[in-house]
């Protein structure tokens, strides 16, 4: 075996995986260029918005009584916003603590199994209200488990009034320093939340939606057909929509709403299933639905579509060649040992899969370092959780590609089931006690 040759062509190969990556993913180096720019505060406005807050829960007693206070200590105007929490059975113990509150509740009639996603829940009370002619000028979307700052819905009200069509605020979190993997899906929705929506909206006036605390408004809807957004993740396919249709989106990070994160390990490997499903569903129908807004001029909408098609694609084929070439490594140099090539053989192929391992790991490393260093005013890590999030970071993330071998390879049908994730409603973050 030519042993000079493999390591000349697998340096060669590495560093065009380098370069690739660098090139194809310059949107990623502008987002973080601008997203350290201060957030100017919305104008207040004296003109107000009827909200529908809808709340898809199933099985949700044990937190929903949080949001449903939440609710009840926001700032907006009370006659300005309806809460509707939309439940599968009369006999949920949800119904009774919504009576409790003098909120609307809405039992769902459409169960077959395919049909029991959030996107079908909200689609078939968007329905009902149609139906009922009851109107909204804006829907605003939450899960039983958040709860949000007291000035929430006058926040998002304020934003809407700026002439956004679909809005949302800070995303936190109730329970980060739970454990590692609390940790590891706080530092990914803070990278999502402080880069790339930040980073989105100051370029084309874009945001990514991440399954709740946004608004979007009525006129959306009723352009598009209805509610049509109804796959396992119903956030990226409406994300989608508004990308290709140009709606005018914005991420405002001075408002808070809070999430709560799994702290299991199998309940996490499930949603990540769920989210690479819905994210490889088709999307043609979305392309070709609704009205153009034309927001932008036709060249900056190729660009954000090119930006939001592209997304981790680069990072992924990049972890494919250096994972493809730590493996090489490994298989040449067991017989580089087994044909005794010596130590200049053996030391360069040492190297060159120690090169792959670091800059894997650098590569998630550094997002990590990027949001301890610009957000732990936000995510509150302790100073172990900061070292945590930086060393562990990887290892939450490559359960995606676990999960892509579970979900697509092993068990398709994992990917197309909807499963209940269950709640605690234990809330850590102390910003977050004072608004539940």
């Amino acid at each position: 075996m030519n042993y000079d040759l493999f390591i000349y062509l697998a340096w060669s190969l590495s560093a065009v995986a380098l370069v690739f990556l660098a090139m194809s993913s310059w949107y990623y180096l502008a987002f973080w260029t601008v997203s350290g720019r201060p957030i100017p505060p919305v104008p207040h406005s004296d003109k107000l918005t009827k909200f529908a807050v809808l709340i898809a829960a199933r099985d949700e007693s044990k937190v929903i009584r949080n949001i449903l206070n939440s609710l009840k200590g926001q700032t907006y105007n009370k006659d300005y916003f309806d809460v509707w929490v939309i439940v599968e059975s009369e006999k949920d113990p949800s119904v009774e603590i919504v009576k409790e509150f003098g909120y609307n509740y809405f039992v769902r009639d459409e169960l077959t199994y395919y049909r029991k996603t959030k996107g079908f829940a909200l689609q078939e009370c968007i329905n009902h209200f149609r139906r009922s002619g009851i109107k909204y000028d804006s829907f605003m979307i939450f899960d039983a488990d958040n709860v949000m700052d007291k000035n929430y819905i006058e926040v998002m009200n304020d934003l809407r009034q700026t002439g956004v069509k679909v809005g949302l605020g800070y995303r936190a979190f109730t329970n980060a320093n739970t454990n590692w993997l609390t940790v590891g899906s706080a530092t990914m929705f803070s990278y999502m939340n402080q880069v790339t929506s930040r980073g989105r909206t100051i370029l084309f006036h874009k945001a990514t939606l991440m399954g709740t605390g946004y608004f979007v408004d009525s006129s959306i809807i009723e352009d598009a057909g209805g509610w049509i957004f109804t796959g396992m993740t119903e956030d990226i396919q409406l994300t989608t929509y508004c990308i290709y249709h140009d709606v005018y989106m914005r991420y405002y990070p001075l408002v808070k709403f809070y999430d709560e994160q799994s702290a299991s390990f199998k309940t996490n490997h499930s949603q990540h299933i769920r989210w690479l499903g819905g994210y490889f569903e088709r999307r043609q129908f979305l392309k070709r639905a609704g009205v153009k807004y034309d927001y932008h001029p036709k060249g900056m909408q190729s660009l954000m579509r090119f930006e939001f098609n592209a997304g981790v694609f680069p990072f992924v084929i990049f972890n494919v060649v250096s994972i493809l070439l730590l493996i090489a490594c490994i298989i040449i140099g067991v017989f580089s040992v087994y044909h005794k090539m010596g130590t200049y053989y053996y030391g360069m192929i040492f190297a060159l899969a120690a090169w792959q391992i670091f800059i894997c790991y650098f590569i998630f490393a550094m997002p990590a370092i990027l949001v301890v260093y610009r957000d732990n005013k936000n995510i509150k890590f302790t100073k172990w959780n900061q070292f945590v999030a930086i060393t562990t970071y990887i290892f939450y993330f490559y359960d995606f590609a676990f999960a892509f071998l579970d979900g697509f390879i092993f068990h398709p049908s994992k990917r197309k089931t909807w499963n209940k994730v269950e709640h605690l409603g234990e809330i850590s973050n102390e910003d977050a006690k004072e608004v539940k």
